[in-house]
């Protein structure tokens, strides 16, 4: 089964990697789109029950990850959250044998069946229905239809405790450079955050509009949750009888000493906040007056000469390696929050607090090369773009025993 499945997977990307797309016209290109989603469909489906089995099997253990998603998303450079869906899927189709079908044949995509399953997991009596919607009706409509279900089968109180539980604030940097928030709570939490905004938001508009200025609501919703977030960071302090505000935000910034003088960026400079993105140089010098800033200079002081013996870690090196390190280096990780500095030749054994023998790990990855024996290894990165590259690697006896 193996032997054949891997000759059509390599028979076929090598067939998609011949093609010529560019000389197809739109009615084929029409087609294509189509095929993809069929392969698609089938690679999903095929990744969702495959993981059931891995979770049945316990085979994800013994590679250190804390939980299938989390070698999930190793395994398939996957994100986390994305890992979290296929596990949560798979789970649920355990108990779906008719959901389960339509999906590997064919018949439902990965968003329908996680509709689909969502319904039927807490009122299996509503599988057949949800499937027969899923024939015509949109993802929305079906996923309102799924939720209708969910609520009539479920406490409400027992609702709302899952939905907290579930819930989060995420941020990413999208491909054009702008700063994403989505959030999810309770609907009784969401109604103070938005309690909070519509004041300001009302302001901020009436304002605007004396001023002959004209955006969407949306537009001053954004501005209203900026003007909190400063407000929050702000602190009032009395000098000489005169109130001034100063910031308590400490955001690192990290630019060319070029681009600072010449009050631009060019191609190939740099000029970014570290762990959120690009920035104009105007907006960094206008923090120098907003917030407690550490300028990271990329001509100024060569950090690498930068060490000291004990466990005392200079601040321009400490400020250096988490500028450096933005995320856990620990291959896959993603992990922002509560970030730890590492000596990756321990103290104990003459590693000395220097920027190339100090890393920064989360508080599990720390913990497990600490105390469990697992390592960090720097290997040779692809193509010699001179980055440091690092390798996770489980204790020996670990491995044996899975």
């Amino acid at each position: 089964m193996f032997d054949r499945l891997n000759q059509l997977t390599t028979e076929l990307q090598a067939f998609i990697s011949s093609l010529e797309v560019d000389c197809v016209d739109a009615a084929g290109a029409r087609g294509l789109v189509e095929i993809a989603e069929r392969l698609r469909r089938a690679g999903d489906s095929l990744r969702t029950v495959a993981v059931g089995q891995v979770e049945r099997t316990n085979a994800w253990r013994g590679e250190g990850a804390k939980s299938i998603s989390e070698w999930l998303s190793n395994e398939t450079d996957c994100a986390h959250y994305e890992a979290q869906s296929v596990v949560l899927l798979a789970n649920q189709l355990q108990h779906l044998p008719v959901t389960t079908a339509a999906l590997l044949s064919g018949d439902l995509s990965g968003t329908q069946a996680v509709e689909v399953a969502r319904g039927a997991i807490v009122a299996p009596n509503t599988e057949t229905q949800l499937l027969n919607l899923s024939r015509h009706a949109t993802v929305r409509d079906l996923c309102d239809a799924t939720s209708r279900v969910v609520a009539a089968a479920t406490d409400e109180a027992e609702r709302h405790r899952q939905v907290h539980k579930s819930r989060y604030l995420k941020s990413w940097i999208d491909l054009d450079g702008s700063f994403n928030l989505k959030a999810r709570m309770t609907a009784a939490n969401g109604a103070l955050v938005m309690a909070a905004l519509k004041p300001i938001q009302d302001e901020i508009f009436k304002a605007a509009r004396k001023s002959g200025a004209h955006e969407r609501p949306e537009a001053y919703a954004a501005d209203a949750l900026m003007a909190l977030c400063e407000k929050a960071t702000t602190k009032q302090s009395s000098e000489r009888g005169t109130k001034t505000t100063r910031s308590n935000a400490v955001i690192n910034i990290r630019i060319d000493i070029d681009a600072l003088k010449r009050g631009h960026t060019e191609h190939g400079g740099v000029c970014e906040i570290a762990g959120v993105g690009p920035i104009p140089v105007a907006s960094a010098t206008e923090y120098l007056g907003e917030a407690f800033l550490k300028l990271l200079v990329v001509d100024g002081v060569d950090i690498k000469t930068v060490a000291h013996m004990g466990r005392a870690i200079p601040a321009p090196l400490r400020t250096a390696v988490e500028e450096r390190d933005r995320v856990c280096q620990v291959p896959t990780c993603d992990m922002t929050v509560g970030l730890e500095i590492d000596h990756i030749k321990p103290f104990s054994e003459g590693g000395a607090a220097s920027f190339e023998n100090l890393v920064r790990l989360c508080k599990r990855h720390h913990l497990q090369k600490t105390h469990d024996g697992y390592r960090l290894i720097k290997i040779a990165a692809p193509g010699g773009d001179g980055d440091t590259r690092w390798a996770w690697r489980a204790p020996p006896d670990l491995k044996e025993t899975g």
